[in-house]
């Protein structure tokens, strides 16, 4: 799977589901100093909000990546994309399992007392993966052990081949995250 055709797919679909208008393309390849700039930020923003280890970071990946989208695009010259989907090992062996159907159902009747199925990570303007959550995520249920939050993040590069543990795109924007109630605002 190359993941910036499987991205640009999921941005088609979201655009038909009227979730987004936004067109993306792909910018030149972010150098490793860049790369290391985008995530000492984040490190930095996830110490400085609580999220310092695998226990504070799993299951938190749409605050933990609404914060860094919104940090990311207010303080720094790097654009990220709110990417919603799942990961995938085998058939039987998904991380927060998405399809498009659950989409329409939860569209049509979002259950605001319940979290959505589905993952969420960033994706930077070259198509570079970045994701604070899944892994660890997988530290505490595979009882792999609760790292800091520098030892927990994947970086996944466009040309990256990755086998197992995919990344699967479904929606683009963080349009879908406030219509299923993911993220509610309070007055």
């Amino acid at each position: 799977m190359v993941y910036t055709t499987k991205f640009q797919e999921a941005l088609s679909k979201t655009k038909e589901l009227a979730l987004t208008t936004e067109s993306i393309q792909f910018g030149e390849l972010l150098s490793v100093e860049e790369i290391k700039e985008v995530l000492q930020v984040c490190i930095q923003a996830l110490y400085e909000n609580g999220y310092t280890n695998s226990e504070r970071l799993a299951g938190k990946c749409v605050p933990v990546n609404m914060l860094l989208n919104g940090l990311l695009g207010c303080s720094t010259n790097f654009k990220t994309y709110i990417t919603i989907g799942d990961r995938y090992w085998a058939e039987n062996d998904i991380y927060c399992q998405m399809s498009y159907q659950y989409i329409l159902n939860e569209l049509k009747a979002p259950d605001f007392s319940k979290p959505i199925q589905a993952h969420v990570w960033l994706t930077l303007s070259d198509g570079t993966i970045i994701d604070f959550t899944s892994e660890a995520h997988l530290d505490i249920l595979y009882k792999r052990g609760d790292h800091p939050v520098e030892k927990c993040f994947q970086v996944i590069r466009p040309n990256d081949v990755i086998i197992e543990g995919v990344h699967r795109p479904f929606l683009i924007g963080d349009n879908f995250l406030f219509k299923s109630g993911a993220v509610q605002l309070s007055y």
